[in-house]
């Protein structure tokens, strides 16, 4: 079956007028990475859908089968896209002038429906995260490199997911792997590099380089398996766009505290303060605005804002320690049991409190 769409150029221009940041990122100033719905949910857009045979195309890209992983009654369909990737590459450099095209073809649309099936869910989907690459030749560079590691990413992918179910089971779950932008990546420190975004509660994506390290993939894994359980059950409902400021950042908290239960040996150095970056001015200020709603102010705690003293992730250290401090007043509560809490009454628990 064909999906007949308007061209890509199109629909980003409509992910531009839905799109509302979404919550997070594994640290630099991208605006994506670990994450929850990024919008609330419009009508969804007409799409023109053709089952006939005779108009398949010849040269339609097969679409990659997933790997199957179960535990317990809760089951992981993996979608890995390297081959798509290298379809990319190759028609991009028979086509350099329309690389949407290419993208959309290769990429976007076999994504959207391994991952929503026929639903038109724009909506969820992030304008930065499927941006086709321009530079081909890094690309085609960096998903050589990825080759040798593909086995490795792939089992580290589901122990990860393994653990994480097993202390916290949910419903069933499809987990999207793709070769990272290499525009994305340049220059970033090697522990900043394992992304991931949770896009709604059934749905998470991966970003993987060669110089990824497994340990910080399952690091990764957790913390957005945890997104799409906190989804699916717990305190957290709403997007980020709903939020309070304190409401996004306990979400964010929660899921670093989750990660650390699985793999407590994970350098987290860069969310420990352990430079005094996040000032008692910039935590008096957070909890001055803890109630706010507007998006100019949680982007504050995370891009940073030099003018009012708040660091790049503020929001993830303050979550962090808050967090921290939670689990070590109350350490005999279950993970299932401050799921369910809220952002309040997680910062009520905690030394912040007061």
């Amino acid at each position: 079956m064909k999906v007949e769409e308007t061209s890509f150029i199109e629909e980003r221009e409509v992910l531009k007028k839905l799109l509302v940041p979404i919550s997070s990122i594994l640290l630099t100033g991208l605006l994506f990475g670990c994450s929850e719905d990024s919008a609330p949910s419009p009508e969804p857009m007409e799409e023109s859908i053709e089952t006939d045979e005779a108009t398949e195309s010849e040269g339609q890209i097969p679409e990659p089968e997933p790997a199957i992983l179960k535990v317990g009654s809760q089951q992981f369909e993996i979608f890995s896209y390297y081959d798509a990737f290298d379809e990319y590459v190759a028609l991009a450099k028979e086509q350099p002038a329309e690389l949407d095209d290419a993208y959309a073809q290769t990429i976007f649309q076999p994504f959207r429906q391994n991952a929503f099936g026929e639903e038109s869910v724009l909506e969820y989907i992030n304008l930065m995260i499927f941006t086709p690459p321009q530079d081909i030749i890094p690309l085609q560079s960096s998903l050589e490199a990825l080759s040798d590691k593909e086995a490795e990413f792939q089992s580290s992918i589901e122990e990860s997911l393994k653990k994480s179910a097993e202390s916290l089971p949910g419903g069933d779950k499809t987990v999207h792997v793709f070769p990272a932008n290499p525009a994305f990546i340049h220059g970033v420190s090697p522990e900043l590099n394992a992304r991931g975004v949770a896009l709604n509660e059934e749905v998470m994506i991966l970003f993987v380089h060669s110089s990824l390290a497994a340990e910080e993939l399952k690091h990764t894994v957790s913390h957005e398996y945890f997104h799409l359980i906190d989804m699916e059950k717990g305190a957290f409902k709403s997007s980020t766009a709903e939020s309070t400021l304190l409401e996004a950042t306990m979400m964010e908290g929660k899921a670093v505290a989750f990660s650390l239960l699985n793999y407590p040996g994970i350098n987290l150095s860069w969310i420990s303060n352990e430079d005094g970056k996040v000032t008692e001015q910039a935590r008096n200020l957070f909890m001055e605005q803890k109630d706010s709603v507007e998006i100019g102010v949680w982007e504050d705690f995370l891009n940073g804002n030099p003018v009012k003293g708040i660091p790049t992730s503020a929001n993830y250290i303050i979550g962090h320690e808050i967090m921290q401090s939670f689990l070590a007043n109350y350490p005999e509560l279950d993970v299932s049991e401050w799921l369910g809490m809220s952002a309040e009454e997680i910062l009520t628990g905690s030394d912040f409190g007061e």
